[in-house]
């Protein structure tokens, strides 16, 4: 039986993302002092103890950090499955750690939800594209984009082939490689295998061998000037403004913002039925208008950007069928801790 145990899952040093960057790690000591003050026990391990049989974890609530690097995202990920399926609860869930830095799953978890939103499509190769009709123009998106970085327009389907083929830009090895298999190979056969022909074989080891770029289409929203960053802490709104470069249509990554704004009651109310989709107790998401109609363009569950929290000056609640802004200071390691808490406690111990 699950009980009042969190374990805090941090990376080597005690990582716990994140503050200022990426790299920048939270006071772990911090979130232990405030979950502890909410009754509950509190141990803090680093993966590799997992991993390597130094402890074990039962009947706990797992809330784990997150991190940039490959290696280490894959070596967490490994671990965090493993733990899911024991008596242990996750959180973030296993899905949701698989939508982070990885759109493409993001779009399945939607249609998993049942989260309609901007139309959009997940493909593998180019060579996919020719079973669709598309409109353009049409936003491309990298699997691992952020900061606006990775995402561009394509304004044709000739335009949007030439985008990819630089996403899956071959290196002088592997072009040289096939020359040379095409045109200086001498004829082989094989015994063994007698539909085998070098020409075939070419063409089955130049699909093989050459890189390719997972990529996510998105329906394109025009005249978008600016969309909405809402930070989610369980019950707790923060919102920024955010502003695209003129002629430009991406709002993320230009650090142009307005803070503490009057929000339009229905933006909230969109927001909010968002996170009910959600199982979890911290959200970040990014909201557009499109025809009249808001949307989301991406969300993260985790290792989120905080300046939204760290430059506001309070938050939103809703109460009594209304929003009421709260002015508040509180620190970002006091709020998590505090809100998963709120979490674990509305879900599980109500």
């Amino acid at each position: 039986m699950i009980q009042k145990k969190v374990v805090i899952l941090t990376g080597n040093d005690g990582f716990f993302g994140q503050t200022r960057k990426p790299w920048v790690s939270m006071n772990v000591k911090k979130l232990e002092k405030t979950i502890a003050e909410h009754g509950f026990e509190v141990k803090t391990y680093t993966f590799s103890d997992i991993v390597n049989g130094k402890t074990s974890i039962e009947n706990s609530f797992i809330f784990y950090t997150f991190h940039q690097k490959p290696n280490r995202r894959n070596y967490s990920k490994d671990v965090i499955h493993f733990l899911n399926e024991s008596s242990n609860i996750v959180i973030p869930s296993y899905d949701l750690l698989l939508c982070h830095e990885n759109k493409g799953f993001q779009e399945l978890y939607k249609k998993r939800i049942n989260l309609k939103s901007l139309k959009s499509y997940y493909f593998s190769s180019v060579k996919e594209l020719q079973n669709y009709t598309l409109d353009f123009p049409v936003v491309l998106k990298t699997t691992d984009s952020s900061n606006g970085k990775g995402v561009f327009l394509a304004k044709s389907e000739a335009h949007l082939l030439k985008l990819v083929s630089k996403l899956e830009k071959q290196n002088l090895f592997t072009q040289l490689d096939l020359l040379r298999r095409k045109y200086f190979r001498q004829k082989k056969s094989y015994d063994l295998y007698p539909d085998y022909s070098n020409e075939k074989d070419y063409y089955q080891y130049r699909d093989y061998i050459l890189k390719e770029s997972n990529f996510i289409l998105q329906e394109f929203v025009p005249n978008l000037n600016y969309d909405h960053r809402v930070l989610i802490l369980f019950d707790k709104y923060y919102i920024m403004k955010r502003f695209a470069f003129e002629g430009d249509f991406r709002a993320s990554g230009t650090k142009i913002q307005k803070l503490d704004i009057e929000v339009d009651y229905n933006l909230m109310e969109y927001a909010r039925e968002i996170y009910s989709k959600f199982d979890t107790p911290f959200l970040s998401i990014d909201i557009g208008s499109h025809k009249g109609n808001y949307c989301l363009f991406e969300f993260q569950a985790h290792h989120f950007g905080i300046n939204v929290f760290v430059k506001s000056k309070g938050y939103y609640t809703h109460e009594n069928n209304s929003w009421k802004y709260n002015k508040c200071k509180p620190k970002i390691e006091t709020e998590i801790a505090s809100g998963l808490v709120r979490y674990i406690n509305s879900k599980f111990f109500s």
